[in-house]
């Protein structure tokens, strides 16, 4: 009996000693009591395995992913990240084994998960997965040694894709890219999977390899200056791509590494192949085999090679037996032979085809994703003409932005070996002015007292939505219903940014506003109070000032839309054509690469709502100028800034101003600041004045009368602020809290409870 009973002892004492298994949590960011409320606190709490989901809202942090095997993922949808500190990166998974899944993200993603102790077979064995995301103003940054990350289904706008040297096994599948100095570019990478079905357009270099010699499989490359760079002491082995309308060249050759080569692919472009001096190295052919190619023939071989104007050898070629390989090889250069080259000849069926237009109606600007389909061959070009003078994007599926109001009427010609064929769809695109209504269209946007001031801050809202059947408002973001009211007061108890969401919906859709409220730390003074700050660049879903622009809609008396490329080093001019504002053009040095990116000038009908007082002197005009995304038109992005302003001769006589005191004012810091000017030139009608500016926001343009006893009281013309609102019926503020831990099961206890049973029942029998 007492050995017995040491038995029992020491299995108890050793179960006790095994750690209770605690099975992986749901991690919640956002509404509802007992939540985290921001990303990086759910990090930091969370074990591996965990699971952080996150609920629908803006989050504006900077976020350190240091633990491993977590996923992080929104709970359902409309999860938006931006950073805090635009200097670094919006997300770093600095550990192994992150999924990072179906965000939007404004910023860069960076993984750097190698560390002394983490070897390649770790990584290897604890994959990382970045897919499926929406990234703007930014891309995916693999560094040195860091392995096995999968970076697919992504749409990244602003800097692609970048792999630096020395990983294993990362993976570039499935994304879009576009607006970038280069889509994807790999750096020595060991044991790179096929870089494949990735779509790539508007960048100076589609896909850039070096180090070593690659496989692309099955890309589209359009409208880059060079569509792959096989460079340095690399190569590339292409099969299955698409390469259309790049300005320099289709693929670029200057590796010094003999590759397998190229075959199947499909070359459209006024230059398709430049060579370095290893020319006479690369293969342009399989062999001969039963197979579809890329243009439907019934064999493999090599490559389709095409031009825009249709002079492209494969265009031309004789192909007697119609068997979709031309009769004789094609030089490609003095060394270098297509022995098999493809032709389309054998397959004379003219495209049938359709498109479609995401949206039909909106006011400006208004921008339309247009989607082709139908039966055209991969042989196919698109021609398309959007009915506002600008015409061609040469892609199957292209976006174009309606900068005024009109009905515009949508072609488009698709072409292959057997001719082309015509859609043409009449006043088929819909574009109003934003202060006119869209018939049935939910339209939402609002205004508040004030922007910016201490804690506790009072706040007065007004919905001045369109079409709106019902509004929720959200004041800080948590994802809870704050109110429903047209006009709610709200008060900000504690410092912060927080940002303002209002949703309006009818059974036509939904439409949304975000914008910001900026709380500060500290004791209210007389300068704070009004209608003081100058209001932050929020984000909007549909209205506002139009295409970022934090203006309200109802205070802009005209606006014009300018796009251009940005490059680092480059001088960059946004010229105002249409002389729609009194803004001729805006320029600047770009010090980084934004891609393709628009700025918009907007002429107003008063003072600008996001400044709080009219400079001194008589204004002329006030408007606004942004560029790009907000936080992009910084020092550390932009210098020597310069804005190019118009002013009528007959305004100058009619008020009897002095021509010398014309001067361009910018608010900056909550105050006016006078910048110096001078006239550029001058025609029958206008006086041209150039001025250097610090950045791009809010201006005035001011001057004097000839005779000072004649000046006027400033802005006279323009009214007086409204008083505080009423703040009786304000609302609490809810108060944050903590995590919510779900699906925790601790089954030691169970068997230590077990056991224990067990015990008193044996010990009981002995008496």
């Amino acid at each position: 009996m007492k050995g017995k009973t040491l038995l029992i002892v020491f299995t108890l004492v050793f179960l006790i000693g095994i750690p209770s298994t605690v099975s992986a949590r749901d991690i919640i960011v956002g509404s509802g009591s007992g939540q985290i409320s921001t990303i990086q606190e759910a990090v930091d709490v969370a074990e591996a395995g965990d699971v952080i989901l996150i609920k629908p809202g803006t989050y504006v942090e900077n976020i350190n992913v240091s633990k491993e095997r977590l996923t992080i993922k929104p709970e359902t949808n409309n999860v938006f990240i931006g950073p805090k500190d635009s200097t670094v990166a919006t997300i770093i998974l600095s550990n192994v084994g992150t999924t990072l899944t179906g965000f939007n993200i404004r910023g860069n993603v960076i993984a750097n998960i190698w560390a002394s102790d983490r070897s390649s077979e770790y990584q290897i064995n604890n994959p990382t997965h970045i897919t499926n995301n929406i990234i703007e103003d930014g891309g995916v940054v693999v560094q040195s040694e860091s392995s096995a990350v999968t970076i697919s289904g992504n749409i990244i706008s602003g800097y692609g894709i970048d792999v630096a040297c020395c990983g294993d096994y990362n993976e570039i599948t499935n994304n879009e890219v576009s607006n970038c100095s280069t889509g994807i570019y790999v750096y020595d990478e060991r044991n790179v999977p096929p870089i494949s079905g990735n779509k790539i357009r508007n960048c100076d270099v589609g896909i850039h390899v070096s180090g070593l010699s690659y496989d692309l499989e099955n890309n589209e490359i359009t409208n880059c200056g060079v569509g792959v760079l096989a460079g340095e002491t690399g190569g590339a082995n292409l099969t299955g791509n698409k390469i259309t309308y790049c300005s320099d060249c289709g693929l670029k050759v200057t590796g010094s590494i003999e590759s397998k080569g190229a075959y199947n692919n499909y070359f459209n472009n006024t230059v398709n192949v430049k060579f370095g001096e290893f020319e006479e190295t690369y293969v342009w052919n399989s062999s001969r085999t039963e197979g579809t190619n890329i243009i439907g023939g019934p064999y493999m071989g090599g490559n389709y090679w095409a031009k825009p104007d249709g002079t492209g050898f494969s265009q031309t070629a004789v192909d007697a037996n119609r068997d979709g390989i031309a009769d004789s090889a094609y030089a490609i250069s003095k060394k270098n032979y297509d022995y098999l080259p493809l032709t389309a000849v054998y397959n004379p069926v003219l495209p049938v085809f359709d498109f479609t237009a995401n949206v039909t109606s909106g006011t400006a600007p208004l921008v339309v994703l247009f989607t082709a389909s139908g039966t055209g061959g991969s042989s196919a070009s698109w021609l398309w003409d959007f009915g506002d003078g600008i015409n061609s994007k040469h892609a199957m599926n292209a976006t174009h932005t309606f900068t005024d109001p009109g009905t515009y009427t949508v072609g488009l010609i698709v072409e292959n070996s057997a001719g082309n064929s015509t859609v043409v769809k009449t006043n088929y695109i819909v574009v109003t002015d934003s202060d006119v209504v869209v018939p049935g269209v939910p339209i939402a946007d609002f205004s508040c007292n004030v922007t910016e001031g201490y804690a506790p801050l009072a706040v007065q809202f007004n919905d001045s939505s369109q079409n709106a059947a019902s509004r929720t408002w959200d004041f800080n973001n948590d994802g809870v219903i704050d109110s429903d009211g047209l006009a709610p007061v709200y008060v900000y108890k504690s410092p912060g940014t927080y940002f303002v969401n209002l949703t309006i919906t009818n059974p036509n859709g939904l439409s949304y506003k975000i914008d910001t409220i900026t709380v500060l730390d500290g004791s209210r003074d007389d300068s704070s109070s009004g209608s003081g700050g100058s209001s932050k660049r929020g984000s909007s879903g549909s209205s506002g000032g139009g295409g970022g622009s934090p203006e309200p809609a109802k205070n802009v008396k005209v606006k014009e839309l300018c796009q251009v490329f940005i490059t680092n080093g480059k001088e960059v001019k946004f010229d105002f054509t249409k002389k729609a504002t009194c803004v001729v053009y805006a320029s600047f040095d770009a010090k980084k690469t934004a891609g393709k990116t628009t700025t918009i000038a907007e002429e107003l009908k008063g003072r600008s709502a996001l400044v709080s007082e009219l400079p001194e002197g008589e204004v002329y005009k006030s408007f606004n100028v942004w560029v790009g995304n907000s936080g992009y038109a910084t020092p550390k992005n932009i210098e020597n800034s310069e804005v190019c302003f118009k002013v009528e001769k007959s305004w100058v006589q009619e008020k009897d101003m002095d021509q010398a005191s014309i001067t361009l004012n910018t608010y900056r810091d909550k105050k006016w600041e006078q910048l110096p000017v001078s006239l550029s030139e001058e025609d029958d009608e206008f006086l041209y004045f150039t001025a250097e500016t610090p950045g791009f926001s809010s201006f005035a343009i001011t001057a004097k009368a000839a005779d000072i006893d004649k000046g006027t009281e400033t802005g006279s013309n323009f009214g007086s602020e409204a008083a505080l609102a009423d703040a009786e019926n304000i609302e609490d503020e809810p108060e944050s809290g903590t995590v919510q831990k779900e699906s925790v099961n601790t089954p030691g206890f169970v068997a230590i409870y077990g056991l224990a049973g067990l015990l008193a029942v044996f010990l009981y029998r002995r008496k």
